[in-house]
C-alpha cells in the first residue's frame, strides 16, 4: 500500500470522529431517557442517587414530622393533674419535644428529650426505649401555649404506630408555673 493511500485512510478516519462521536452520545442519551422513563412509570421507582438505610430512614422521620399534624381535637390531651399522676407514677412514657438546649436547661423529671427540630436523629438515638413504650402510653410536650412542637411530635409517632399517644397541653410552662419538680 502506498504512503498517499495510508494517509488518506486515516485521514478519513479522523474526518468521520466528529459524526461517530454525534451519532453514539445521541443513542446515549436516547437510551438514558427511556431508562429515566421506564424508572419513572414504575410502582415503587430507583432512586438516582443511592441512599444508605439510615439515609433513608431519617429522610422518612423527617418527613412524617414536617407533615402537617393533626388538629389538637383529633389528639387526646391531658390536663396538669393527670400529668403530674403520670410523671409520678411512671405510667407513661413522657416525653419533651422541645429542642435540646430547652431540654437541657431543666425538663420534667424522667422526660427524655424527643425534639421537634432534631426528630430524626433523636428517635434514632431512642428508639430501643421508644419502641418498648409502641403499645403503652406516650404523653408529649412542648413549651405549651401556642407551641405546636408536641402536635407535630405526636403526630408522627402516631403515623408510626404508637397507639396510645397524648399531649399535656399546659407544656413546660403550666408545669413550671404549678410549682413541679425540675429536672436537669
Amino acid at each position: 500500500m502506498s504512503g498517499a493511500a495510508s494517509s488518506s485512510a486515516t485521514g478519513r478516519w479522523y474526518a468521520d470522529l466528529p459524526r461517530d462521536f454525534v451519532g453514539v452520545a445521541g443513542v446515549a442519551l436516547v437510551a438514558l431517557l427511556a431508562g429515566l422513563a421506564v424508572n419513572r412509570m414504575r410502582s415503587s421507582p430507583l432512586p438516582l442517587v443511592y441512599h444508605s438505610p439510615e439515609q433513608r430512614l431519617a429522610a422518612e422521620l423527617t418527613q412524617l414530622v414536617e407533615a402537617p399534624p393533626f388538629r389538637l381535637e383529633d389528639l387526646d390531651t391531658v390536663g396538669l393533674d393527670e400529668f403530674r399522676g403520670l410523671v409520678k407514677g411512671g405510667q407513661a412514657l413522657i416525653l419533651d419535644a422541645r429542642a435540646a438546649s430547652f431540654y437541657t436547661a431543666g425538663h420534667v423529671p424522667g422526660a427524655l428529650n424527643l425534639s421537634r427540630q432534631d426528630f430524626a436523629r433523636d428517635y434514632k438515638r431512642l428508639q430501643p426505649t421508644l419502641e418498648k413504650s409502641k403499645d403503652g402510653s406516650v404523653v408529649v410536650y412542648c413549651s405549651g401555649g401556642e407551641c405546636h412542637d408536641s402536635r407535630l411530635v405526636a403526630s408522627a409517632l402516631i403515623s408510626l404506630g404508637y397507639a396510645r399517644v397524648r399531649i399535656f397541653t399546659g407544656g413546660w410552662t403550666a408545669w413550671t408555673e404549678s410549682g413541679a419538680a425540675v429536672a436537669r
